[in-house]
């Protein structure tokens, strides 16, 4: 029946621990987003890396911290539990409908296809006030505009081109505004987050990179330089640049944020590893309001922050959980031309949107899991009334475009008073970006 065989292949591709290859039991989830079976992580860890305090997921053998009660300290993934309860509960069923129904649906909906095909029946899963997919674009592999882990999300004004960095193939690709492929290039380094410069140039933050902490890079892949001289195990991840040409880098190595010049010259760092405000676990990614304010996912921590540019704490923004303003390991980070934050909450399968002070405002996007049950957002960005996430699961790596209006959440649509002129940064900090350029046909 089609029922069980759906449940089986769920239970088979997302419901089993890739240690044990078993079925999960007490499942723990990751800051990298992968899941294990609590006994599997401890007996892995205790083997190899106890004394280490630090440990490679894996899979995809990003450097994970032990928490101080051990790996009972890491969360429990929820959505797993409820997907196995949900499986057990169709196939004890035994139903003649020829579909699984999945909990979180009620409305006899047929979910087979976008579980197993997300790329091909993503589109129909649009709810009615959400706002409007448009396009898919992107796809799982290793071709030459394959994609496997995008781990960089940017704009490109000078060209009108999405950026997408994969920290997995260490390559780069360029799209158009309505998503069309046009062009990208290799690293003979590790890369993870990008930004481009005022001259339109991109910054890449990089590892393996001899001592180098990032690289800059012309529109057709050639390196115009390398900078830092100190940073060979540094793990950098975020980069963005600010308004007056500084570049801010997370490190995830020393869970801190860097800081440098318009000239690309160490100026100094702020943060240390722990749960405190002025401290951070797992600052994956930053971005930069107007005012150079710097907005980091403190994703080990389970929250955002705001920080001055001299790293004075403005905002701590939520905790772990699933409620409106809630996180579970948040990711990307993007800040538009109203100085509103858009995150991608990961773990909680959604984009959430908040004020410049930290206020909730929306969920435009939620439930990924319908584009493939581990299909969780890991970076967005806003173009030109264009949201756009990136989305990875297993054999998923894919890009969405989405109808957005976002002057609805813009100080003169709350308070009535003038907006001042556009050019304000955008959260792929850039300040070249603009916001009066017209958008594609999509």
């Amino acid at each position: 029946m089609a029922n069980s065989s759906v449940a089986g292949q769920i239970e088979t591709t997302f419901l089993s621990c890739s240690i044990c290859m078993e079925h999960f039991k007490k499942p723990k989830a990751l800051p990298c987003l992968h899941t294990f079976c609590e006994d599997c992580l401890r007996d892995y860890i205790v083997s190899r890396f106890e004394s280490a305090g630090q440990f490679p997921c894996p899979i995809c053998r990003q450097l994970v911290y032990i928490p101080p009660n051990g790996v009972y300290g890491f969360p429990d993934n929820h959505f797993i539990l409820s997907l196995q309860d949900t499986v057990t509960h169709s196939s004890s069923q035994n139903t003649e409908s020829g579909s699984f129904e999945y909990s979180y649906h009620q409305k006899n909906e047929d979910l087979s296809l976008p579980l197993l095909q997300p790329d091909k029946y993503s589109v129909r899963f649009t709810k009615p006030g959400s706002p409007r997919l448009l396009k898919t674009f992107g796809h799982f592999g290793l071709d030459q505009d394959g994609l496997v882990h995008i781990s960089g999300l940017t704009y490109s004004s000078m060209t009108g081109d999405i950026l997408v960095a994969d920290c997995s193939l260490n390559k780069v690709l360029a799209y158009s505004k309505s998503g069309d492929y046009r062009g990208g290039f290799v690293c003979d380094c590790s890369i993870r987050d990008i930004a481009v410069t005022a001259h339109g140039s991109i910054l890449l933050a990089v590892s393996r990179a001899g001592s180098a902490i990032m690289r800059e890079y012309g529109y057709e892949g050639n390196v115009i330089a390398s900078y830092g001289s100190f940073y060979k195990y540094e793990n950098p991840f975020g980069i963005c640049v600010s308004r007056m040409g500084k570049v801010i880098i997370s490190s995830l190595q020393h869970n801190n944020i860097h800081i440098f010049t318009e000239r690309k010259k160490p100026s100094f760092k702020f943060g240390s590893r722990g749960s405190g405000s002025n401290h951070f676990l797992l600052p994956y990614y930053v971005a930069v309001n107007s005012r150079d304010d710097i907005v980091v996912s403190d994703s080990g921590n389970h929250r955002l922050k705001i920080h001055k540019n001299d790293g004075t704490v403005l905002h701590v923004i939520g905790q772990q959980g699933s409620q409106s303003g809630e996180f579970f390991y948040p990711q990307g980070v993007f800040v538009d031309k109203h100085d509103n934050i858009y995150v991608a909450d990961a773990n909680n399968f959604r984009v959430q949107v908040f004020s410049p002070e930290g206020e909730y405002l929306s969920t435009p996007v939620e439930n990924t899991y319908e584009f493939g049950v581990d299909v969780k957002p890991t970076n967005v960005i806003v173009v030109d009334n264009r949201l756009v996430v990136a989305l990875r699961g297993t054999r998923v790596s894919l890009l969405q475009i989405y109808d957005w209006d976002d002057s609805k959440y813009s100080q003169s649509a709350k308070t009535g008073r003038k907006q001042p002129a556009p050019g304000g940064l955008l959260g792929c900090c850039c300040p070249c970006l603009s916001s009066n350029l017209s958008y594609d046909d999509i």
